[in-house]
């Protein structure tokens, strides 16, 4: 089971660090050329988040992993759904943090549909991972909809 803190995520040869801090118009392009003002509409839409880091009162950072394929668009859009008004440092959160609702994984994994450290993985874990995407999507949405109950509660 793996027990990285969301500081310390590795990072996937292919894509980098997934919490790597990005602008609006660097997450943009990654979303396939997109300008930072269309950026933020979806952030205000509820359909991208992005953090404030502690002492800073402007500037807020998009986490990389939201402009990954596997993540990008629907999977990301059901996912914020399904955490409803849990937005900004919870929903970054979520995300990044190893949980056992998904077997010890962090959604980023489970939506790639792999691990991003090279640990040894348990066997529900594997057999989570190794499920096709929209088991694994509906699994992250799950562990999202617990989550923002348990938070609302």
């Amino acid at each position: 089971m793996q027990t990285d803190s969301p500081d310390t995520l590795p990072t996937t040869p292919q894509l980098g660090d997934p919490v790597a801090p990005l602008t609006a118009a660097e997450l943009g392009e990654a979303l396939g050329g997109l300008g930072d003002e269309p950026v933020r509409q979806r952030e205000r839409a509820g359909k991208l988040f992005s953090i404030l880091r502690p002492g800073r009162n402007r500037g807020s950072e998009y986490p990389a992993f939201q402009g990954w394929p596997g993540i990008a668009g629907e999977p990301l859009e059901r996912a914020m759904g399904a955490l409803g008004p849990v937005r900004g440092s919870g929903a970054y959160g979520f995300f990044t943090s190893p949980t056992d609702l998904l077997a010890g994984l962090t959604p980023i994994e489970v939506m790639l549909g792999h691990a991003l450290s090279g640990q040894a993985l348990e066997p529900e874990a594997a057999e989570l991972l190794a499920s096709a995407q929209p088991a694994r999507l509906a699994a992250v949405e799950n562990a999202a909809s617990a989550i923002a109950a348990q938070l609302s509660a």
